[in-house]
């Protein structure tokens, strides 16, 4: 049986109100205002991400791991994401181009891409309407 705290709980409820989201730990802990340590906060993750509870993201701005939801209908391998760099949504993108420049790369370079950590990083529609990103 596995170990549960009233804090691990608290994070989890968190992140499943938010599941287009992905958190730095410290992110996670001032967005939800609950009072715990970032220690706490790491070790809980860890745990999360391997049940498959939380999935773990390498960040690619070199600010550490992001955090996001997983949620039981989707499969990671399966597709690329997109992640945007002014409000932090992570979406999870079906598209027969992608599907095809990968197929190109793997034929033409053999190289296989590994769409779990595969990340494509920009700005979603949201906040270029809102003139939220840079130009």
């Amino acid at each position: 049986m596995k170990y549960s705290t009233k804090q691990k709980r608290a994070i989890l409820e968190y992140m499943k109100a938010y599941p287009d989201r992905c958190f730095t730990v410290r992110e996670l802990i001032a967005e939800s205002g609950l009072d715990v340590g970032e220690a706490t906060v790491y070790r809980a993750l860890s745990g999360f991400a391997a049940d498959g509870e939380v999935k773990r993201y390498v960040s690619g701005d070199g600010g550490g791991a992001l955090y996001q939801y997983a949620s039981a209908d989707e499969s990671c391998e399966s597709h690329f994401h997109l992640k945007c760099l002014s409000c932090g949504r992570l979406f999870h993108t079906e598209c027969h181009v992608i599907d095809e420049m990968t197929k190109h790369v793997e034929e033409e370079h053999g190289f296989r891409v590994d769409n779990v950590h595969t990340t494509i990083y920009g700005y979603c529609r949201d906040c270029v309407e809102k003139g939220a990103c840079k130009k």
